[in-house]
């Protein structure tokens, strides 16, 4: 593999405490959806609580040409879900690898 590649991730729980239905939970949702995606160029999916009024879990994910951009694009993301009309419950994973870490490239 030629160059450097970086791999940011975070899971996170959202909780809407004021939601009374699913369909109260989609727009949010698809607002944070379309900013990390177009701010940020952030990948994103609602990975468990799909069933639940109120809580979501989320992932996000991102690739950069260097750990210390992943790692700070990450952290902006961080204060950005942080900073919206939700609240964050847990953040279950926040990393950066080099992507040639995720796998055995001696295959």
């Amino acid at each position: 593999m030629t160059g450097d590649a970086y791999v940011g991730v975070l899971l996170a729980e959202l909780h809407f405490p004021a939601n009374r239905s699913l369909k109260a939970k989609r727009q949010p949702l698809t607002s944070l959806r379309d900013t990390l995606q177009r701010r940020y160029r952030a990948s994103f999916a609602e990975v468990g609580r799909q069933d639940s009024w109120q809580l979501a879990e989320v992932l996000v994910v991102l690739g950069a040409s260097s750990g210390r951009q992943a790692q700070e694009r990450i952290d902006e993301i961080d204060r950005y879900l942080h900073g919206r009309d939700f609240e964050v419950s847990r953040v279950f994973l926040k990393s950066v690898d080099p992507v040639e870490a995720l796998w055995d490239s001696g295959s």
